[in-house]
């Protein structure tokens, strides 16, 4: 799988200044875990996967990283992870075409469908595994992501940060970067723009969240 704007937005967006112990659930080639490991290098990390192919991409990665003792890879699905421990924060970039297409492998119908992870499984997880003061953070389409604000908070769940991203200014926008905890509060909400109208031509704020860990914006 290659790596995503999506991934690249959450990892960069995602606050972990303060967890110790974070989850990320659906980790692919594992760009988010390793991000969240170059931001904060107390963060220990348990990264999740269903797909074996995903799991090879990532263990290789993680590896190669110089936070490879911070990171442990764990091949099975959420309903099957039980480790019995809470999160300061859990970190996904779940699948979410809903009635698309299946993609022509097996591979990548497990990574964009939400027949093996939903954002409501997601939830429901955290509800016993996401610390008190944790935080919850998802990237979703913009649909998905209002249903899921709604689900989150009839769980007990509440939003705490939400980001409106564009791809162009001039298009409508197509991604929500969400921020739950168990905390009822006005939640803080901003809007960032991918590119300005120049395809690659990427917009001051979108380099300044992203600079960190693009050597293009060195």
């Amino acid at each position: 799988m290659k790596i995503g704007t999506d991934g690249i937005l959450l990892g960069a967006w995602a606050e972990v200044k303060h967890s110790k112990l974070l989850l990320d659930i659906g980790t692919g080639t594992g760009v988010i875990a390793l991000m969240q490991a170059q931001k904060n290098k107390e963060t220990t990390i348990d990264a999740l996967e269903i797909d074996i192919n995903a799991c090879i991409d990532a263990k290789f990665n993680f590896e190669k990283s110089p936070w490879k003792n911070r990171i442990t890879l764990h091949q099975c699905s959420l309903e099957k992870f039980n480790k019995k421990i809470k999160y300061d924060t859990i970190i996904s970039n779940p699948p979410f075409y809903e009635s698309s297409l299946v993609a022509n492998t097996q591979s990548r119908t497990v990574a964009r469908h939400t027949s093996t992870l939903h954002y409501n499984h997601i939830i429901e997880f955290c509800k016993s595994s996401l610390s008190s003061s944790g935080n919850l953070s998802l990237i979703l389409p913009v649909t998905q992501g209002n249903k899921c604000i709604i689900k989150a908070q009839k769980s007990g769940l509440y939003l705490k940060r939400k980001c409106n991203v564009f791809s162009k200014k001039s298009k409508l926008q197509h991604r929500l970067l969400l921020e739950f905890s168990f905390k009822n509060q006005t939640p803080e909400e901003n809007n960032l723009i991918i590119e300005n109208e120049k395809r690659h031509d990427y917009t001051d704020h979108y380099k300044e969240l992203t600079k960190d860990f693009y050597i293009i914006f060195d």
